[in-house]
């Protein structure tokens, strides 16, 4: 109680337009922060993952207080957003200094400079160009439960995630993960339902509309950075 009461003390000294609040009466920790007519949120609870055991998850929502409600695509900047992500952080670990954090997950959609990023990433990639060339169409029909037919891309998450890995991508998140003692992975592409640019969003980017540009799951692996050894002194000859 008395570390809840500091900590409610300090989000009160928060000047600006944010408002911050921490709620941890489901015995997760839920973080909001509203900042104009957005409600922001990060949430960090712990599950039970295959191979792991309990692991602590970190979800970060850019407008929570619009569930059910389709944002506009396209209509955030990531870097920006990271201000946000470390503010409602920096809070959780004032209510609890340790975590021992698993995973980051958060909707790739929303962001025009992830957006240009991953366009210029397999737009420059020989090996995606390669395989779209011989792969002609990826549209797959499949017929539902309900007889209806559903037609979607679907390309190669193996190749898709080859490329991404070999790219800058994750550049952003280590640099902001790194000074909390976590390096970055990506955790691919989904296997269905794989979601790619819009016409609509490659032609808002200034990108061809016939470009095929995967989009990775918004799931990533935090992993502790091990603490490098000081090497011995050499002695004086």
């Amino acid at each position: 109680m008395k570390k809840l009461l500091v900590l409610i003390g300090l989000l009160a000294c928060y000047t600006g337009h944010a408002q911050m609040s921490v709620d941890t009466s489901s015995g997760n920790v839920i973080v909001k922060e509203k900042a104009g007519a957005a409600v922001k949120s990060l949430s960090i609870y712990t599950t039970l993952v295959a191979g792991c055991g309990k692991c602590i998850h970190m979800v970060y929502d850019p407008n929570s207080g619009d569930y059910g409600a389709e944002p506009d695509t396209l209509y955030l900047d990531f870097a920006k957003e990271l201000t946000h992500v470390k503010t409602m952080l920096d809070a959780a670990l004032a209510y609890k200094k340790k975590y021992s954090f698993y995973r980051f997950a958060i909707n790739l959609s929303p962001y025009r400079d992830i957006a240009m990023k991953l366009a210029d990433i397999y737009a420059a990639s020989p090996e995606w160009n390669a395989y779209l060339k011989k792969a002609g169409s990826l549209l797959v029909a499949d017929t539902l439960f309900d007889g209806n037919e559903l037609v979607e891309v679907r390309y190669d998450p193996v190749l898709a995630a080859q490329v991404l890995d070999k790219s800058d991508f994750l550049q952003p998140l280590n640099d902001f993960y790194r000074p909390y003692g976590y390096k970055v992975a990506a955790n691919g592409f989904p296997a269905e339902h794989q979601q790619t640019l819009s016409r609509n969003e490659l032609r808002s980017l200034g990108k061809p509309e016939t470009l095929i540009v995967p989009i990775p799951n918004g799931d990533f692996t935090l992993t502790k950075l091990s603490a490098t050894k000081a090497e011995p002194a050499k002695k004086k000859s």
